[in-house]
């Protein structure tokens, strides 16, 4: 019975009885049939809250504004629409000749095209140059894990409308010398958009994003969210580690929160929130409820969120998923044939195009990456949904001969196609925004978001509340009985003169 008792509402019980004037101290007995189990709880939710507070904070409320990034981004960037015009689109040659021009030395990456309304996006990723040194072992060969080609590049490095999100896990550096295990990492770079007009190739605009300082409001909310601005391999793991906290938190939450006993009164003190009570009282409302009514919500973000950060993370969420099946580890693209010396054609992204319109007139917008070296497919990303990512079909073709290119991982081919495991962690980033229940999914995920980041102040707040710093207990006052003062008889001459 004691093992089920909320600590909150417990604490509060016994701290009316004890210090009550009118009422002796006779609870002292109860207080230690509290469990082990239930003060390993408090325990923990006290000390892992404080220290891990700031942090989910600041993770919390960059989630809450980056999850609307493209709806504010629609209304205050109007360059990233067009007027609809009643004509085809320009071809991917088309638009990468001229976005060249204005890109100088730069190798196109990609090219993606939205509605009728939308602008078109010519993508360039341009490498570190220390980072692509730091890529490659002895004799210049790629280390295992790091992902060739700017295809996975785009894929990491989300741009707009309709860029590929990556689900997967943390890429991993290959072996240095004589086997010994490398320190993980991620290619850095600058991934710059040109913003075109689909019909007439008119360059609207040209945005950069980088995983460092970068000049767009969002990717420094982001950079923010996924590594403190930090430098991402020293700042991506403390959030890992909050959130992993942050995670046991919520569990030993709820354990605390389960009401002693479902009869009404305790009732509405853990589902309600007693507005016209004292600051202390809301205040500790504010935690117990909102914490209550969010939790479910914040725990699906959080492990959906984990899988960025921790490899064993990821594999391990795969496997439960999946009934104990692996995640497939192949995180590298698909190879064009190579004995074909034939120089790339750009026009052959333009039948690419052409045949995933064929395919998929319904779609909201199609993704064309562009190979960089001889063994690099053709990318095709055709979106279902605008700003969702989940139900997109993922192809890759032989550049030369256009032969379409298989690769088992859960990113590819189409989402129809695909097992209940791969759906799952397809759908791993869009569970994190929200974006899989669409503006509803996004507008509950903002607001828990909220919640979250109220949660480490209103906990520090009761903790704080209780706490005497410095304070001096009064000394107890002992109460002296009076002494009858004798008072003298008066003689009797005394007597008579008053008389």
């Amino acid at each position: 019975m004691a093992g089920t008792c909320g600590f909150f509402i417990y604490s509060i019980y016994l701290s009316k009885n004890m210090f009550s004037s009118s009422k002796p101290k006779t609870n002292t007995k109860k207080k230690s049939k509290k469990s082990l189990f239930k003060r390993v709880m408090a325990w923990l939710h006290l000390w892992l809250g404080l220290a891990s507070g700031i942090i989910v904070v600041i993770v919390s409320l960059t989630g809450c504004i980056y999850v609307f990034e493209n709806e504010i981004k629609d209304f205050i960037e109007d360059w990233r629409f067009v007027k609809p015009q009643e004509k085809a689109f320009l071809l991917p040659s088309q638009l990468v000749t001229i976005a060249d021009k204005k890109m100088k030395d730069k190798h196109a990456a990609s090219v993606t095209f939205g509605e009728k309304d939308d602008a078109a996006i010519v993508g360039y990723f341009v490498e570190k140059k220390e980072d692509n040194e730091k890529g490659r072992g002895e004799k210049g060969e790629h280390k295992k894990g790091e992902r060739k080609g700017r295809k996975n590049d785009i894929a990491e490095n989300k741009g707009e409308k309709g860029e590929v999100k990556s689900q997967g896990k943390p890429s991993e550096k290959a072996k240095g010398k004589k086997g010994e295990k490398p320190k993980k990492g991620r290619r850095q770079g600058t991934f710059i958009s040109v913003y075109m007009n689909p019909y007439t190739g008119e360059i609207l605009n040209v945005k950069t994003f980088s995983r460092g300082d970068s000049p767009d409001f969002f990717r420094w909310i982001l950079n923010g969210h996924r590594a403190l601005w930090l430098p991402y391999d020293i700042g991506r793991p403390i959030v890992g580690v909050a959130v992993l906290i942050f995670v046991v938190l919520l569990i030993s939450g709820i354990v605390l929160w389960w009401p002693t006993k479902w009869i009404k009164s305790i009732i509405d003190k853990s589902f309600k929130i007693k507005w016209d009570a004292s600051f202390k009282r809301v205040n500790y409302d504010f935690h117990n409820v909102l914490g209550f009514y969010s939790c479910i919500f914040l725990f699906f973000i959080a492990v959906t969120g984990l899988v960025w950060s921790f490899g064993w993370w990821s594999k391990s969420l795969y496997w439960v998923t999946s009934g104990g099946k692996p995640l497939t580890e192949n995180r590298e693209s698909p190879k064009s044939d190579t004995t074909n010396i034939k120089a790339f054609d750009i026009t052959t992204a333009d039948k690419v195009l052409l045949k995933m319109q064929k395919e998929n007139p319904q779609a909201s917008g199609i993704l064309i990456s562009i190979p960089s070296k001889p063994a690099d497919p053709i990318g095709a990303f055709v979106y279902k949904q605008k700003n969702t990512f989940y139900n997109m079909d993922r192809y890759s073709f032989d550049q030369q001969s256009l032969k379409e290119i298989s690769i088992k991982t859960p990113f590819s081919g189409k989402y129809i196609d695909a097992n209940i495991p791969d759906k799952i962690r397809r759908m791993n980033y869009d569970i994190h925004v929200g974006s899989v229940l669409g503006l509803t999914g996004k507008f509950i995920a903002f607001f828990a978001s909220l919640i979250s980041a109220t949660l480490p102040i209103t906990g520090f707040i009761i903790w704080w509340g209780k706490q005497k710093f410095g304070k001096k207990k009064p000394a107890a006052k002992t109460k002296v009985a009076a002494k009858a003062v004798p008072v003298p008889k008066k003689n009797i001459a005394e007597q008579e003169v008053t008389a």
